[in-house]
């Protein structure tokens, strides 16, 4: 079967692979002796960030295309959908960013502290609890990923 690849876009690289895997298509992750490509990265900050500023184009023009997670055909899996999706909205996550990025500035500033009081049972419940419990579903999800057994990993 033939596929014609994608141009036309910033992240041409990630709809080919959306169209492939909506397709059913599967991938593999091919490693060579060699190297098969070969590539140049950013050597300086301002190449960096329009590089950056780029992708994040790409992503977006993703998001509000028919190329949208959402709009995946039932032979794209689960995990793929959310890996897709993840790409296209991961731009839109630097909003919040800059408002997290900026609270304690603006408490400063205020003289008022964002939270009025802190509760040691909450600190322990998100120390101790939610992070454990990220932590191990993000190794659990890397161990299913790397089709390895847990003895291996």
């Amino acid at each position: 079967m033939y596929f014609r690849g994608i141009y036309g876009s910033v992240t041409e690289d990630v709809v080919t692979g959306y169209m492939m895997h909506n397709r059913g298509w599967r991938s593999i992750y091919c490693v060579t002796k060699r190297d098969a490509f070969r590539g140049t990265a950013p050597i300086n900050l301002t190449d960096r960030l329009h590089q950056v500023l780029r992708w994040a184009t790409g992503s977006v023009e993703i998001f509000f295309s028919r190329n949208n997670a959402f709009f995946a055909s039932s032979k794209m899996k689960f995990l793929q959908r959310i890996a897709y999706l993840n790409v296209g909205i991961y731009p839109f996550t630097s909003f919040f960013l800059i408002v997290y990025c900026f609270l304690p500035a603006l408490s400063l500033l205020s003289g008022q502290f964002i939270v009025q009081s802190l509760n040691i049972a909450f600190l322990v419940y998100l120390l101790a609890i939610s992070l454990t419990l990220c932590n191990c579903m993000l190794a659990i999800l890397e161990i299913k990923w790397s089709g390895i057994d847990l003895e291996e990993w």
